[in-house]
């Protein structure tokens, strides 16, 4: 990997798709590892964010009703992970997020008007980052043998 582009969004097909479906989610998990694998060896990662989230709740159950913060609400909880050098480590963050968050750390970032009254108001992530801290040790994400 000798480029890599500064925003990079990763959608997969649905052979390596995490959805929940007759025969599990082993092929669609061991393909995140694989990437995110990829980038932390790479030149990049000592200056990566990487967000993993999926798209729905795969159908499970949750006993906290979604806010209905405008027209449209908000869905179902969906997990986030973030996977950087600067991530603090063992957090949790108790901040209401959601998708447009993501969109509202990019544009901060990268110093980018707001694109929707969604992302502009949405909480961002920051509270989730040390850019001070030293670098933990690589950890290689094991991927899973799949039946």
């Amino acid at each position: 990997m000798r480029r890599m582009a500064a925003m990079t969004w990763v959608a997969t097909d649905e052979e390596r798709s995490e959805h929940p479906r007759v025969g599990g989610t082993c092929a669609g998990e061991n393909s995140t590892v694989e990437i995110v694998n990829s980038i932390m060896a790479s030149q990049f990662w000592a200056s990566t964010v990487i967000f993993v989230t999926w798209d729905d709740f795969g159908g499970f159950y949750d006993h906290v009703p979604p806010p209905k913060i405008d027209a449209l609400g908000l869905g179902a909880r969906v997990p986030l992970i973030i996977i950087s050098p600067f991530a603090r480590a063992n957090y949790i963050e108790h901040n209401q997020l959601e998708f447009s968050s993501v969109i509202r750390f990019v544009e901060q970032v990268f110093r980018l008007p707001f694109l929707t009254d969604r992302d502009r108001y949405s909480n961002d992530m920051f509270d989730a980052f040390d850019f001070s801290q030293e670098r933990s040790p690589l950890t290689d994400l094991a991927p899973h043998r799949c039946p």
